[in-house]
Formats: structure tokens, C-alpha cells, sequence
């Protein structure tokens, strides 16, 4: 067995310093520091924010450069919205989907123009804010190192109002080239939030899109993805193809999806590959040299953890990296356990499935996962753990860890943590577990001539409830089918 090598790694260490708290500044543009290329990688800073953009050099980015007035304009394509900051609670620049939002999109040649304009009505978007631009470049070999590089460019707005709806364009350069006008809404900082859950999309694009659709009919203020999104991260057209099937309504093209309307934070599963494609497609939190391998943050009620177990998972003797994830994790649920007053709810999204009756049930990497990981959850009350990998819906019982912590027991009486996976936004299906498993509270598979084509989550936070609801996902306009429904109290 290969499973004790993390016992001595669950231990508290202090973090970095890392959310937004100061207004930008209105009218005109606000340039960004560009720090320049590190050891570490490269990094930036955005005016108003009070963290730095860092971006690890094991990411293999390469012609980083600040905002150029100059820079030819080029027309910008697949905006996307996603979140910036650092990742030690408490601290100043931590993140804030709140006040803070993080722009990237693509351009189909090089420039090094890169500004967003941004203001509460479409037709005075007098903010304007650099960002920076670089270039992915595909891998030395194998599946996709026969496609070109992708030109990306970022731009970070803080000091937003939270709840307000906003204006943005993104571009620049010279002459300016502007994307067209898009809108979102900053999550409201208190009172009812809902928070659409889904992942493993990797098959099926018109899936993914249709789970969108409903992303968007149920109004969610923010998109959790627990990983998989594409079948193979180190290929660039299967992300152009799956952000395509979501940024341009399909009923019409000169309206909006959920891409760059609705914040979306997603962390890589398995089907990543922890490729540079994946990192360079999405804004995640992060400032240091694991930046977007793990991340937290507080919407509503609720303490957010979003974890990359790819590294837990596959390396029998734990790396730096593993030390420094799990290390951040035991101080970031302390300090979300001791902050229950102001946020009494903690979740975690992760990919791999760890507490399953279906396909990787009893996988070796999802069993090393779930040593690692399941007792440090145990050890703050983690309130629910949301997961993919196991193309399904299935909700646990309330559990904890097992002696060893390979199998889960559930608890009778109070207390233990919910496992939900809700992993069918377009990959294809799975068997559900079958006989008697006493940690299984309920299933639903999808395909296999079921009335659903995928599942997904909304959770909705308010006051001393968490409140979640799974969908069976049907076919066309619907609707679809309410297939479980829970609530946490506090």
C-alpha cells in the first residue's frame, strides 16, 4: 500500500500575502507594473490591485509583455472571465469574486495590446485598465505540438461593487481594436447567491453548451468546473471548440452565452494533463510558484477551495509541490473554521471522485487522493466536497476517513462531510455503483437509455442554509429533471 506518505505533511505553515481592496481608479487608463520575466516566471501587477499577477515558469509561457498603446490593434475573440488573487485568507489581495475580475481572451496573430474598458453603462466605458499579453507555445511532443502557438492577453479590474451589473470591452492598441460590448455582474456580497457546479465535459461540446444554457436560464452568479473540461489539455482546438460552444448564443450569434458573462473558475482534473494549454486558457488565483494548482476564496455564505489533486494523486512520494498544497490547504481551512460566523459553510472542489461506488471507485490514485486529503478535511468540518471524474451524479452520506483512511465510514449522528459528484456536462456516461454500499446516499447515471444526456449542480447560499440541487440534463429546451435535493444548516 502506498498510502501514509502524507501523515506527516498535514501541518500548518504560513501563507503569502494575497484580494482586491482599493477602488481603481475612474477615467482614463490605469497602466499595470509590469514586472518583468523571474526565476520564478513572470510577473505583474495591476494598477488598483493589491496583488501581483505571478506566472510559474514551469508553465513554459514565453513573449511576456506589459500593455503597448502602439501595438497593433487585433481583433479579440473568446472573452472570458475569471479570477485573480492571492490565496492566503485574511490578507490583503485575497481573492474576491466580489470586487474583482480577471479578463483574458485570444487573438488570432501577436500583439502586445491588451486594455479593457469597463464602466455601469455600455455607452461610458471610461475605465480602462492594462493588462498584459503572452504566447503558449505547443508541447516539444506528442498530441498537439502539431498546432500552432495561441496569443493570450489578461487584464485585471479590482475595486468592483459587488452585485453590480457591468460593461466591458476588451483590446486595444493602434489603431484600437475593441471586442464587442459584453456584461456580467459581480457576486453579490451578502444575501442569496447561486453558484452553478458541473464538470467533465470532455466528449460531447453540445452538452457542455446545453448545460450553459441552463447556466444561464437559472441566472447562477458564478461557475465552479471541477475539471476535464476537454479530452486531451495539451491540445489548442479543443479548447478554441469547447469556449466557441459557450461564448456566442447558438440561438444568436449576436448575443452572449455564459463566456464572458458569468465569472467561471475552473481547476485542472486528470484530463488537463497539467498542460500549459489548460493554465493559459483561464484566470485563476494563485501568486506564488504553484499559482492556479490551488485557491480559495468567500462567496456568500460559503469558504471556497478550489485544490489541482492531479500531483496528490500520481506521485507515490510526495514533491514540493504536494508539501506546499497540502500545507496551504490545512492553514487555509483553519482559518476558514475559525471565520464560521462570517461564513459558516466550507466547500472544496476537486476532480477526482473520492467518495464513489462507480468506475474509479477503488483506483489507486483516487485511494492515495483520498488518504491525503479526506483527514485534513475531517480535521475542519468540511461541510461538502464536490468532484468529476466519474461521469455520473452520486451524493455520499455524511462521512469521514476510515482506519486507514481508504474507506469511508459514514457517521450516524452529526457531524462528517458530504461527497457530491456531478460530472456530466458532456462527457460520456458511466455505470452507477450497484448493491447495497452503506456511503451512498442516492445516484442517477445519464445515458444508457436514461431520459438524460448529462447532469449538473446549482447550489444556492443564503443566511444559515446551503442548499443544492442536481439536474438530470435533458435534451433540447427541457425542462429538466430535479434528480436530488439538500440542505446544510449552520
Amino acid at each position: 500500500m502506498r498510502l501514509a506518505w502524507w501523515l506527516p505533511l498535514i501541518v500548518a505553515t504560513a501563507g503569502a500575502a494575497g484580494a482586491c481592496s482599493s477602488k481603481s481608479s475612474g477615467g482614463g487608463s490605469t497602466p499595470g507594473d509590469d514586472g518583468g520575466t523571474t526565476s520564478q516566471g513572470y510577473t505583474f501587477q495591476p494598477n488598483g490591485c493589491a496583488y501581483k499577477v505571478v506566472v510559474p515558469a514551469t508553465f513554459a509561457f514565453t513573449d511576456f509583455a506589459a500593455d503597448d498603446a502602439a501595438a497593433a490593434g487585433v481583433a479579440p475573440t473568446r472573452v472570458r472571465i475569471g479570477l485573480g488573487g492571492a490565496t492566503t485568507m485574511g490578507q490583503p489581495g485575497y481573492a474576491d469574486p466580489s470586487t474583482t475580475a480577471a479578463f483574458t481572451w485570444e487573438t488570432a496573430s501577436a500583439t502586445n495590446a491588451a486594455k479593457v474598458k469597463i464602466g455601469t453603462d455600455p455607452n461610458a466605458l471610461t475605465d480602462v485598465h492594462a493588462g498584459y499579453s503572452w504566447t503558449t507555445p505547443p508541447p516539444v511532443a506528442g498530441l498537439g505540438a502539431d498546432e500552432p502557438e495561441t496569443h493570450f492577453h489578461e487584464a485585471h479590474v479590482c475595486g468592483l461593487t459587488p452585485g453590480k451589473t457591468y460593461y466591458y470591452q476588451v483590446g486595444g492598441g493602434s489603431p484600437e481594436v475593441w471586442s464587442a460590448t459584453q456584461s456580467f455582474t459581480t457576486v453579490p456580497s451578502s444575501g442569496k447567491v447561486t453558484v452553478g457546479l458541473l464538470g467533465d465535459a470532455r466528449d460531447q461540446f453540445t452538452t457542455w453548451q446545453l448545460v450553459h444554457q441552463r447556466m444561464r436560464d437559472a441566472g447562477v452568479n458564478l461557475m465552479l468546473v471541477s475539471g476535464d473540461i476537454v479530452d486531451i489539455g495539451t491540445i489548442a482546438s479543443l479548447y478554441a471548440k469547447w469556449l466557441d460552444a459557450i461564448w456566442k448564443d447558438p440561438a444568436d450569434t449576436s448575443k452572449f452565452l455564459t463566456l464572458g458573462q458569468v465569472m467561471m473558475v475552473p481547476i485542472a482534473g486528470n484530463h488537463e494533463n497539467e498542460a500549459a494549454r489548460f493554465f493559459g486558457n483561464f484566470a485563476i488565483p494563485g501568486d506564488n510558484q504553484y499559482a492556479k494548482k490551488y485557491a480559495s476564496f468567500n462567496a456568500g455564505n460559503t469558504h471556497f477551495v478550489m485544490l489541482d489533486d492531479e500531483q496528490i494523486a500520481v506521485n507515490e512520494t510526495p514533491t514540493d509541490e504536494v508539501k506546499a498544497q497540502l500545507a496551504w490547504l490545512d492553514a487555509d481551512l483553519a482559518k476558514a473554521n475559525a471565520d464560521r460566523a462570517a461564513h459558516p459553510f466550507i466547500v472544496v472542489v476537486s476532480h477526482r471522485a473520492l467518495v464513489s461506488s462507480s468506475r474509479h471507485a477503488l483506483d489507486s490514485d483516487v485511494l492515495q487522493t483520498r488518504g491525503a486529503l479526506v483527514p485534513i478535511f475531517d480535521k475542519y468540518a468540511v461541510d461538502l466536497v464536490v468532484n468529476g471524474h466519474d461521469h455520473e451524479y452520486e451524493r455520499s452520506n455524511p462521512v469521514k476517513a476510515g482506519t486507514p483512511p481508504t474507506g469511508p465510514v459514514v457517521v450516524q449522528s452529526s457531524g462528517g462531510t458530504v461527497y457530491l459528484i456531478a460530472a456530466g456536462a458532456g462527457a460520456d456516461p458511466y455505470e452507477v455503483g450497484t448493491g447495497s454500499v452503506d456511503y451512498r446516499k442516492t445516484t442517477t447515471k445519464f445515458g444508457q437509455g436514461t431520459p438524460y444526456i448529462g447532469c449538473y449542480a446549482i447550489a444556492t447560499l443564503d443566511a444559515n442554509k446551503l442548499t443544492i440541487e442536481g439536474f438530470g440534463l435533458k435534451s433540447g429546451a427541457g425542462p429538466d429533471v430535479s434528480i436530488d435535493k439538500f440542505e446544510l444548516t449552520h
